[in-house]
């Protein structure tokens, strides 16, 4: 009897149960088949403002979003990018400029914190969310082993950075910010040696503490209440997690990126390179469809940028201008800018070199590029200019083009609450509004709904 490839490859995953399924062999059955797996998504945010003259090619005339009174789309092809996005110039074909979405709704200011991905406004000293963020709700529509991954860079000494994303409402999620323990978090498993044997003895840890708890709570019985049952389930949580990273083991070592001196580098653009090869791996091995990658994110006045050269601290060069192509801050945010995309272009050509489907990965992928600040340095969220790399083929039209939505306010203007909105469209969410509504806009021509003009 013939037994066909797809046969086989189900034969050998189904024993695991659907949720165990290893990425890997979703992978392979799907490139067997034609088709592709979930739509992924990889949001980079940085700190300190990204002005809308930084993203708009020299040779594309320039208009300030109160100028602009109608929707055009230019084509890449004829236009050379602006210096700080010279690194994707050979993947122009698959970026998409987007000016003139609002996020008046965050309110602007040094930093949005959560605001850049929930779109909702921080109120309080803790920065708390106030609801759950795009991308670990695109994450949990169709997760990997993990519904999201976060690693990050920051110039203090923090282990994580809290308050840029989160599950739901005063519910963060934590953004990794040393690699080593994002390696630890996510590759431990398959990493031998005492990496993996402590990767065990945290799994034994939690069986034992979940053992425990449940043990207390019979006990207990209607007197254990709800504050027992939320530690139930998040000890639950945290050892279905490591079940999940183990019955994926021969996937993760596979993907796991090199261990290297730039995971405990006490320089910041090294420890960045790291994570960006981590997130990279992750999307790879099917750990994750969604990870969120932040560079100096919610830092006001730093110096993380010391590796490449820039001696000034995000707040100096931000105080020189950036919003004028003569300003003297500019040079500063295209040298920082321009390693950035380094990264980021890295990131696009290995999963445009992975096979996925009829084509590869980079084709059902998109990374976008974000500040935590909406556009200037003392931001108003009159605009979001983001820069978009990657295509989700089928379900959106992206690529090649630098696109001018209407002002603030002009018909035809759109917000980043839509675009996200897109983005769950294409994970198969169907949700009118994201985030807090802007009450000086036209809620159903301006907030509602899906950007059509991307949209496929």
């Amino acid at each position: 009897m013939h037994v066909s490839r797809r046969n086989l490859l189900k034969g050998l995953t189904l024993g695991s149960g659907a949720m165990l399924l290893p990425p890997m062999a979703q992978r392979i059955l799907a490139n067997t088949e034609g088709k592709t797996s979930a739509p992924r998504f990889v949001f980079v945010v940085q700190s300190n403002g990204f002005d809308a003259v930084q993203a708009c090619p020299e040779s594309i005339p320039f208009q300030k979003y109160e100028d602009r009174d109608k929707f055009e789309a230019f084509d890449l092809a004829e236009h050379k990018l602006p210096k700080g996005l010279a690194p994707l110039e050979e993947l122009k074909s698959k970026t998409t400029i987007l000016q003139g979405l609002s996020g008046r709704c965050t309110g602007g200011g040094h930093s949005t914190w959560g605001g850049c991905l929930g779109m909702y406004r921080i109120s309080g000293a803790n920065h708390s969310p106030q609801n759950v963020t795009i991308d670990y709700q695109l994450g949990q529509a169709q997760p990997g082993i993990l519904p999201w991954v976060g690693v990050g860079m920051a110039s203090g000494a923090q282990d994580a950075l809290m308050n840029i994303s989160a599950r739901a409402a005063h519910k963060s999620m934590p953004i990794i910010l040393k690699p080593e323990k994002a390696y630890n978090a996510f590759f431990s498993v398959a990493a031998g040696g005492d990496r993996e044997k402590n990767f065990h003895l945290k799994r034994n840890l939690l069986d034992y503490m979940v053992g425990d708890v449940k043990k207390t709570r019979t006990a207990l019985g209607s007197l254990a209440g709800e504050e027992l049952d939320a530690y139930l389930s998040a000890y639950d949580q945290l050892a279905a997690r490591q079940y999940k990273l183990l019955a994926n083991k021969e996937t993760l070592k596979k993907a796991a990126p090199k261990l290297d001196d730039r995971f405990t580098s006490e320089v910041a653009t090294q420890r960045l390179e790291a994570q960006f090869e981590l997130a990279t791996s992750s999307l790879i091995g099917g750990l994750s469809n969604v990870a969120t990658i932040t560079s100096a994110a919610t830092e006001i006045n730093a110096q993380p940028y010391l590796g490449i050269g820039v001696d000034l601290s995000n707040h100096a060069y931000g105080h020189m201008g950036g919003n004028k192509r003569d300003a003297k801050g500019v040079q500063h945010y295209e040298k920082v800018r321009n390693w950035l995309f380094g990264l980021i272009a890295k990131m696009a050509k290995q999963l445009e070199e992975t096979p996925e489907g009829n084509g590869n990965m980079l084709d059902n992928t998109v990374i976008v590029y974000m500040s935590d600040a909406p556009d200037t340095h003392h931001s108003t969220g009159f605009e979001w200019p983001l820069v978009l790399v990657g295509n989700l083929k089928g379900k959106m039209k992206l690529g090649g083009q630098y696109v001018n939505f209407p002002g603030y306010g002009k018909a035809g203007h759109r917000t980043v609450g839509c675009l996200y909105n897109s983005f769950l469209r294409s994970v198969g969410t169907k949700q009118e509004t994201f985030g807090r509504i802007d009450p000086d806009l036209d809620l159903q021509a301006m907030q509602t709904g899906p950007l059509a003009e991307l949209m496929a």
